[in-house]
């Protein structure tokens, strides 16, 4: 059984799929307890029913759509978490994980296809990325918030990553002021040969979960 918190079709409000249709699966439970987190229900250890993963699959395949989005709390914490992804793209679907970073399955390591895509959103106080999870990493996105500096974002962990592409800047809650230190900081990594694009959290601008 898979504790599963919702499943729903949206549109994609953050990072590189932004604006793309998509269906959304929440996870229960997360390792962090950031004081800006946007989904606590996530965690809170009731908000979510038990299904197998079959179960769950026949749920998705209900919304039409190719593309699909684990996220939580935090998945990783889930074991049946590359089962689930696998599955998924056997079937036909191009999967994308998003976490904070943190933790680790061996298991991912025997999903050999393309279709699995995995953004990683280090969190403070530590930004933390687990060295088993760092060649898997699709995307990095740092929340722009009180606590990021440049040196969280440009490091030994993080360049091998956004070599050749560029990092996602998310301003915390679409506040004016992590706007503006988001600017801020895109100009910095420019001046120091690096790009980056700035994406608000755009459902919440659409009014969409």
């Amino acid at each position: 059984m898979i504790k599963v918190v919702e499943i729903f079709r949206t549109v994609e409000g953050e990072g590189k799929w932004v604006g793309l249709p998509v269906s959304f699966i929440r996870l229960e439970g997360c390792n962090l307890r950031c004081e800006w987190c946007d989904t606590p229900y996530s965690y809170d250890g009731k908000s979510f029913k038990e299904i197998t993963v079959d179960s769950l699959i026949e749920e998705v395949e209900k919304f039409g759509l190719k593309r699909v989005c684990i996220t939580g709390g935090e998945p990783f914490l889930t074991p049946q978490l590359p089962e689930l992804a696998e599955k998924l793209i056997k079937r036909g679907y191009t999967v994308l994980i998003e976490t904070n970073g943190t933790l680790w399955n061996e298991d991912i390591k025997k999903i050999e296809n393309k279709s699995l895509y995995i953004t990683c959103s280090p969190k403070p106080p530590s930004y933390f990325i687990h060295p088993q999870l760092l060649p898997y990493i699709t995307e990095l996105k740092f929340v722009v918030d009180e606590n990021l500096k440049i040196e969280h974002i440009l490091n030994d962990r993080t360049v091998k990553i956004i070599k050749n592409d560029f990092v996602v800047l998310q301003p915390e809650s679409n506040r004016k002021e992590m706007v503006e230190k988001a600017l801020k900081i895109q100009e910095e990594l420019l001046k120091k040969g690096w790009e980056s694009r700035i994406i608000p959290q755009c459902h919440k601008i659409l009014g969409l979960p």
